[in-house]
């Protein structure tokens, strides 16, 4: 289906009451993530793929300067597009679903903007970010700044152990800006897991992102089968 320009695909069995992931893409990695969470076993869920999106605008929370020469800059359109994806996405998706449990789950910025809607809305149980650009300049200020609309049953957070090796000094906060936030949310008891994969940020974002869905269905004990 189509919802403001952005191509919704949904994967997985509707006849009966799942958790719900939602996942931004950025060429259309969802049904390749969908089997590679088959593959490992993952338990029964919808997978609702949301393409399309414009990566650096409406992934980006607030606008910040380009971080190499020679590209645009982040718009900072985030809020917009979430309003659009809990006042139409989400509705349009789910008027023919039993849904238990809903997730918010993206690679890179998509991951930045997953955990960056939990201080937004109360409309996520969990948040799955792989590799997620918690680089973006100010954003560890606006999680210090902020509360959660809703404290999220289970966080997922995850980083290459070669992406913090750039000589770009705001790439290479990556790991050091993922660990402190782990920490942070580990200190006040919440269900939290940081995972450092190997390899750098482009090394297998599909399985990366399967392994961080199985762990969030798999600890959060409210959608056990």
């Amino acid at each position: 289906m189509e919802i403001d320009g952005k191509t919704i695909r949904r994967f997985g069995t509707t006849d009966k009451s799942l958790p719900v992931v939602y996942l931004h893409t950025f060429q259309h990695e969802g049904e390749a993530i969908y089997q590679q969470c088959q593959k490992i076993g993952t338990r029964q869920f919808i997978l609702v793929e949301i393409d399309g999106v414009d990566w650096d605008a409406e992934m980006s929370p607030w606008p910040a300067e380009p971080i190499f020469k020679g590209e645009e800059g982040y718009a900072g359109n985030a809020g917009k597009w979430l309003d659009t994806l809990l006042s139409s996405v989400i509705p349009t998706v789910e008027k023919d679903l039993h849904v238990c449990k809903r997730y918010l789950a993206g690679y890179s910025l998509a991951g930045l903007f997953a955990l960056w809607a939990a201080y937004q809305t109360d409309a996520f149980d969990g948040i799955i970010s792989g590799s997620g650009s918690l680089w973006y300049p100010h954003f560890l200020d606006f999680v210090h700044g902020h509360t959660w609309e809703k404290v999220p049953e289970c966080i997922y957070l995850s980083v290459g152990n070669r992406e913090k090796i750039t000589r770009n000094p705001v790439l290479s906060t990556i790991e050091d800006n993922t660990r402190q936030l782990y920490e942070e949310y580990k200190a006040t008891g919440m269900n939290v897991i940081f995972e450092l994969n190997n390899g750098n940020h482009y090394m297998q974002p599909d399985w990366r992102m399967a392994k961080g869905i199985q762990w969030a269905l798999r600890n959060n004990p409210i959608v056990r089968p």
